[in-house]
């Protein structure tokens, strides 16, 4: 006969297979709820719900109900849902001490601890969802490299291997991995996990800072070679300047409106994003063609429905509006092909249409404050950019002057030679 845990008893008809309940203080006027154990005797999962069943609290509230928690190994309470719903119940538990003995991991000041206690302070919870995306992809692999380890252990050649190594091809993700994991061990040393952060002592992985722009060749393949319906988000990219994800969430402005105001996703900003007439020409073509598709997809009825209001600007071939990530994964599948390969060589990507537009607003003579108020740019970046295009314009002024003085200086640099 299998010794049952306290409070623990069988129940059910003779013959049939006994049903396993937890009930505390029976018989008592502290008796708890009849609680069912989903699992046999000699089972893993009954040793798991035995030593589960210790840590539970149950109390009830002002209004007679019962009140359900589970204290974990680290002393923490998880309230959990009533017990009529067993499955639920068994996993609101399992999930409680799963992040118990995490959460007991900080104890140890582990990465593991370090991740657990960030994810459920203020600076992650006030990042834009794109920010704790981004974020969220190098927190697992940090965890995956290091989350028994001590965070005190982590030392600058340690983390200067990975990004030799692992991210030496790819450099942009070099610097978002650095840029986590160094905001997640400063964001520890005021919580006792060390005393000073190592990977600042880290080479930053090269970069100028930007992303190059596209070559005219390169909008010629891309036109000629990729889905339609991913073109005019690379004029809205290159007409706009603003990022992929700002771009996707664009609505279409109204006939003969001149101005598309946002608000850019990683500064919360205002943005008076501008409509080129070329650009204008390009959304009403593309509005044209959304209605005839929504003409053609009414049928047979009598009436066509109407267009909704306030309708995204990026649409796929079926009307359907692009989602970030359906958008990042046909862009992904267009740039594969052979005849785009000069992407892949070049490594140029959406976000370089916002350098383009950059340089096509100082090359036509706009100041830097012009360009940062249209494009939604920081100051500090659009002047960084118009260094480059500067040394264009100061060398093509450059040579204007010396063809007007050529003539006359022709004889001081070559004598009397002729052509």
């Amino acid at each position: 006969m299998v010794a049952l845990p306290d409070y623990v008893r069988a129940a059910g008809k003779p013959g049939c297979k006994p049903i396993f309940y937890f009930e505390k203080h029976r018989r008592t006027p502290r008796a708890w709820p009849r609680l069912r154990i989903p699992a046999e005797p000699l089972s893993e999962e009954f040793a798991r719900r035995a030593t589960q069943l210790s840590r539970l609290a149950a109390a009830q509230d002002a209004a007679g109900a019962w009140i359900w928690t589970f204290i974990d190994v680290s002393g923490r309470t998880h309230p959990l849902p009533a017990p009529a719903d067993c499955a639920a119940f068994w996993a609101a538990v399992d999930k409680a001490d799963e992040l118990g003995r995490r959460l007991a991991a900080g104890v140890a000041k582990t990465f593991s601890g370090l991740v657990i206690e960030f994810r459920e302070s203020r600076a992650y919870g006030d990042l834009s969802d794109a920010t704790r995306e981004q974020y969220d992809r190098y927190i697992r692999t940090i965890e995956a490299a290091w989350g028994n380890d001590p965070v005190a252990a982590l030392t600058a050649v340690e983390v200067q291997g990975v990004l030799d190594k692992a991210f030496r091809d790819i450099p942009a993700a070099g610097r978002a991995f650095r840029a986590t994991l160094s905001r997640l061990v400063s964001w520890g040393i005021p919580r006792g996990y060390r005393n000073d952060n190592p990977v600042e002592h880290t080479e930053a992985v090269e970069s100028d800072g930007t992303y190059s722009p596209w070559p005219p060749e390169a909008f010629d393949l891309f036109f000629a070679h990729a889905r339609v319906d991913l073109h005019l988000a690379v004029y809205s990219g290159l007409f706009t300047g603003q990022r992929k994800v700002d771009v996707l969430k664009m609505i279409r402005p109204k006939a003969g409106a001149t101005e598309m105001p946002l608000v850019a996703q990683k500064t919360e900003l205002r943005v008076p994003v501008q409509i080129h007439s070329e650009y204008r020409a390009l959304i009403d073509a593309a509005a044209s063609t959304a209605k005839a598709a929504n003409d053609k997809a009414a049928g047979d009825k009598a009436e066509a429905e109407p267009m909704p209001e306030q309708l995204r600007l990026h649409l796929r071939a079926d009307g359907v509006p692009w989602s970030y990530e359906g958008f990042k994964t046909a862009w992904g599948r267009e740039l594969d092909k052979k005849e785009l390969k000069l992407f892949r060589d070049n490594r140029l990507v959406f976000h370089g249409l916002r350098k383009n537009a950059v340089n096509m607003l100082l090359e036509v003579g706009c100041t830097e404050e012009q360009v940062s108020a249209i494009v939604g740019m920081s100051a500090a970046m659009v002047h960084h950019y118009s260094k480059e295009v500067s040394r264009f314009r100061l060398a093509r002024s450059a040579m204007r002057i010396l063809e007007s003085g050529w003539a006359a200086q022709r004889v001081h640099v070559l004598g009397k030679a002729k052509d």
